[in-house]
């Protein structure tokens, strides 16, 4: 009896540890994203311009050996726009004027992004 008291015992101490972990690389990782989202904001609301890890070979592609170095204007337009709906459900705002004037001041930057396709002479300009 006291050998099944001590295994069940080790299994929730095992298991609350896997648990334990999970959580504390979950936030991990959605800090890394929410840090990644306001950087690449930041740096399109200063420069006008793509971020350059935006403009890097992504992981995928470095697999499957894709030939293409450079992110296409497709790409970069649906990274953009994955970044504007972040900022509309986002929490991190001191108050709705505030999310309102970054929405607006993102809409005009994606507006000149859409009226331009980056070229790669612009994008190694970078």
């Amino acid at each position: 009896m006291d050998l099944l008291l001590l295994f069940g015992l080790a299994a929730v101490i095992g298991a609350l540890a896997i648990a334990a972990v999970i959580i504390w690389s979950t936030q991990r990782a959605a800090a890394s994203a929410i840090t990644s989202y306001f950087k690449a904001s930041e740096f399109i609301l200063e420069t006008g311009q793509p971020p350059p890890e935006w403009l890097a070979q992504t992981k995928r592609r470095r697999l499957f050996r894709v030939n293409r170095s450079r992110a296409s204007h497709a790409e970069l337009m649906a990274r953009f726009d994955e970044l504007a709906r972040f900022f509309e459900g986002c929490r991190f705002f001191e108050d709705e004027w505030a999310r309102e004037q970054m929405l607006t001041q993102l809409a005009a930057i994606r507006e000149k992004w859409q009226d331009r396709a980056f070229t790669c002479a612009s994008i190694d300009r970078l």
